[in-house]
């Protein structure tokens, strides 16, 4: 409503009102000269208050009115700059793909779109060795002695390249490894593609680490102690070149892998080459299961030891199963084999490949952590049977024992581990313990022993966990019966002490 038409009903109402007053009286008497002036200097105050909120109302109709067109316009905006960039030429023309770079558990790149990733990791272990060699070692001639060996050695210098292409369900992983049993020189570790259809399948393609023992399936920097047990370098089978298929069912709750590979043991033969011994046509087939029973976070079994000192326990528990029938690979597992002579009290072991000989491995573990504690155990059982016993071409196992008929070898251990309650040092220092045993029967048993006791300090406790930290272990074995400079273990047949000290980094 207008200030004129408020004045005019304003005015309107005091006419009708003296009017009034009119008709009651029968006659109206004239105010007082002064009383006249007063009634019109309130007239006109009411008249003026009255204006001001009038003013205010047409202030606050016009500001919403404002407002109002101000939204709409901004929305109609927005939808005009949607149905623009639904265009995907314009939008790339407009907005081209930029790189991203960073430290998120790694140094990465990526493109911001995240269709493409590449991370880069490597980590490196300086290792100091004592190895106390007893003189006794029944694979040895009579008075023949080797000395005791100390020294420092590069273990695991590894470069890590993974990450995505297209999408986050397609990874690639490659990995270089130099170290001290590689005289220095570089080679292929693992080089993988893998694609997930989903959590339930994934396929994977390349040289990867095979579905065999868990302590092979655990982080190479992820060891409570310096490096594997005795029986692991005697069962375990390495890297493998072929396919996997694997997945997660049941929520997660059930882990599966099925690998198809040239062979065991080995990540360098080849399909076609000038030598028809390089590679035989029968691929080896391995499949592993692991039930996690208790935990959520499947992350937690890349490393030994309960470094993130879980609330709630964790639990795993799995099953492999191994097949190879070797008709003479060129490259090959190794197997130790009970070597008996004449002589009262002498034996040993020697060392042997798989060629001629049918596989069939099983093996069962299990892993727990809680609170700064944990403890895995496994146990392996290999069936040998000679195919080629007495035939040509025989196998290097028969023309050695003399053993035609089916062998078994078995082994196991205990790992134990737990972060002491030291003041200021309860995330850091943890205490290891490890015993282990392998027995061989072929014409009669001979067995073996390795215990082994160690200090870790974490130098930056779970922050950086196993990639920052002191190693210190001690090892008894009692007559080896394989050779590995990983493990430590300098020659067949050695009852050796072994004292080794290692700092580990890795980013």
């Amino acid at each position: 409503m207008s200030r004129n038409r408020w004045r005019g009903s304003l005015f309107g109402a005091v006419a009708l009102g003296m009017l009034a007053a009119v008709a009651s009286g029968g006659e109206v008497t004239a105010p007082a000269r002064g009383d006249s002036g007063d009634q019109v200097a309130r007239l006109e105050a009411m008249l003026a208050a009255q204006q001001s909120k009038i003013d205010a109302l047409e202030q606050r109709l016009l500001t919403a009115g404002a407002q109002n067109q101000d939204a709409a316009r901004v929305e109609a905006m927005k939808q005009q700059i949607r149905e623009v960039l639904s265009e995907r030429e314009f939008r790339e023309s407009l907005m081209p793909s930029v790189m991203q770079a960073g430290y998120d558990k790694g140094f990465y790149i990526k493109s911001s779109d995240d269709k493409f990733k590449l991370k880069i990791n490597g980590y490196m272990q300086f290792r100091w060795t004592h190895y106390d060699q007893q003189s006794r070692n029944k694979y040895l001639m009579p008075r023949y002695e080797r000395d005791d060996r100390t020294g420092f050695d590069l273990q695991r210098i590894r470069l890590i390249f993974s990450g995505h292409a297209w999408t986050p369900d397609l990874t690639y992983h490659i990995q270089l490894n130099s170290d001290s049993a590689r005289g220095y020189g570089t080679s292929i570790h693992w080089a993988y593609l893998n694609y997930r259809f989903s959590d339930e399948f994934q396929f994977r393609a390349g040289i990867f680490k095979l579905a065999s023992t868990r302590s092979q399936l655990t982080a190479e920097w992820g060891f409570q102690f310096v490096d594997r047990t005795m029986t692991d370098a005697v069962f375990s089978f390495g890297n493998g070149l072929g396919v996997r298929f694997w997945g997660h069912l049941f929520d997660k709750k059930l882990t599966y892998m099925l690998d198809v590979v040239n062979s065991l043991s080995s990540n360098g033969n080849r399909t076609i080459t000038n030598d028809p011994a390089e590679m035989d046509s029968n691929p080896a087939i391995l499949f592993r299961a692991v039930w996690h029973a208790m935990g959520d976070d499947l992350k937690e079994w890349l490393f030994e030891g309960d470094v993130n000192k879980l609330q709630s326990p964790a639990l795993d528990v799995g099953f492999w199963y191994a097949f190879n029938d070797d008709q003479y690979d060129s490259r090959t597992t190794r197997i130790p084999f009970p070597v008996h002579r004449r002589a009262p009290g002498v034996g040993g072991f020697g060392l042997t490949n798989t060629n001629g000989l049918q596989i069939n491995q099983f093996g069962f573990d299990a892993a727990f952590k809680y609170q700064g504690f944990s403890a895995q155990a496994e146990y392996y059982l290999r069936i040998v049977d000679p195919r080629r016993a007495g035939r040509r071409p025989f196998a290097p196992w028969w023309l050695l024992t003399r053993q035609a008929d089916t062998t078994v070898q078995n082994g196991a251990y205990l790992q134990v581990g737990y972060f002491l309650p030291i003041p200021g040092y309860e995330d850091k220092l943890e205490a290891v313990a490890r015993v282990g045993g392998i027995s061989t029967l072929a014409n009669e048993q001979e067995g073996v022993w390795e215990y082994a006791a160690g200090l870790n300090y974490y130098l930056r406790g779970p922050e950086a966990g196993h990639k920052a930290k002191l190693q210190l272990d001690v090892t008894k074995v009692y007559e080896a019966p394989i050779s590995s400079p990983y493990v430590s273990l300098a020659n067949v047949n050695d009852n050796a002490l072994i004292f080794r000290l290692q700092l580990q980094v890795g980013f």
